[in-house]
């Protein structure tokens, strides 16, 4: 899934354009959450570590898309005069 400003907007908004990305944001949370359980290792390999991070980018992948699947269908309920 491509993404793009309207589909992974910045993770704490302001008036400026830096800073980090809704799916940067929810990939540090994956990693922190996977650290905290210390599920790696100190001395683990490079390999190791490059596929973790490909497994938090895609975490954060498929949150983006429930993010925006509900907000769609939080969209078209609406338009229907339907409660959420």
């Amino acid at each position: 899934m491509a993404y793009n400003k309207l589909n992974n907007p910045r993770a704490f908004p302001g008036t400026s354009n830096y800073g980090m990305s809704l799916r940067d944001y929810f990939a540090g949370q994956a990693m922190a959450a996977d650290f905290a359980d210390a599920a790696i290792p100190n001395d683990a390999s490079s390999a190791l570590l490059e596929a973790r991070a490909q497994l938090y980018y895609r975490l954060a992948d498929a949150m983006l898309k429930v993010r925006a699947d509900d907000e769609a269908l939080t969209s078209t309920n609406s338009m229907m005069g339907m409660r959420v």
